[in-house]
């Protein structure tokens, strides 16, 4: 019996052309998909840092425009612009208890 195939040695299968081709050609569109996406995560990062920068600045402007705002709604001040530009004093006198100031919303 004259068996080739089988005494031992294998027989080799021959790649095409056009599967190499093939190939190749998945393997370029992994590598491209695979780079765009490092490309795009950079950037991405990128613009968060912006972003978070973007948030500090207006937290800490924030805090300023509170900050501000306590100065200008305290009392000392309030007090000297209500003698200076309304003629309000302050009474030494307690206000009697049984009058009422009804102030409605529609007079703001």
């Amino acid at each position: 019996m004259d068996n080739d195939h089988t005494s031992g040695k294998k027989a080799k299968k021959k790649i095409s052309i056009f599967q190499l081709l093939i190939f190749l050609f998945l393997l370029s569109a992994v590598i491209v998909f695979y780079i765009n996406n490092i490309i795009v995560v950079n950037q991405l990062i990128s613009k968060n840092s912006e972003l978070k920068d973007a948030i500090n600045k207006t937290v800490q402007s924030n805090y300023s425009l509170q900050i501000e705002i306590e100065r200008l709604s305290g009392y000392d001040r309030i007090k000297v612009l209500a003698s200076d530009k309304f003629g309000l004093r302050l009474s030494d006198t307690v206000a009697r208890s049984n009058d009422y100031l009804i102030i409605n919303k529609s007079e703001f």
